[in-house]
């Protein structure tokens, strides 16, 4: 079911698990129309998409991530369904060496200060936590 954040038990349990290896990230996205930021923000009143907050948001957590080994392999935007169908209008992949980069990349001050465009760009998501099989043409060990 799609959602705005992780539960508190959904972030213990990705926190908690023992696997210390790379994770990749894939992350279903569906933006608002009309960005809503709120007041206090400097953006506040602007008028752009969604999905024009969400770059904005990216980038940041690109640079943010890349400090800790992480890396932004693939922003997308839907153009259709080939199989299957579904109503996401974006992906989004990362990867981190660890489950803790990930987490660090949350609690870096550049990402803190720029969340503000995932707030108001996302409406929801589905975000699937993976362990690379292959990554970059390379078999990972388990």
């Amino acid at each position: 079911m799609p959602a705005f954040q992780p539960t508190a038990d959904q972030f213990r349990a990705f926190r908690d698990d023992p696997h210390d290896g790379p994770v990749s990230q894939v992350n279903l996205l569906k933006f608002r129309v009309k960005a809503e930021y709120a007041e206090g923000d400097p953006e506040y009143g602007e008028d752009c998409s969604g999905e024009t907050a969400y770059i904005r948001y990216s980038e940041a957590f690109t640079k943010a991530a890349a400090e800790v080994g992480g890396t932004t392999s693939l922003l997308a935007m839907t153009e259709r369904y080939f199989i299957g169908g579904g109503n996401w209008d974006g992906v989004l992949v990362n990867t981190f060496p660890s489950r803790q980069a990930f987490i660090a990349t949350l609690n870096h001050a550049d990402y803190k200060s720029m969340s503000r465009h995932r707030d108001a760009g996302l409406l929801c998501q589905e975000l699937i936590v993976t362990r690379p099989l292959w990554l970059h043409g390379e078999a990972q060990s388990e």
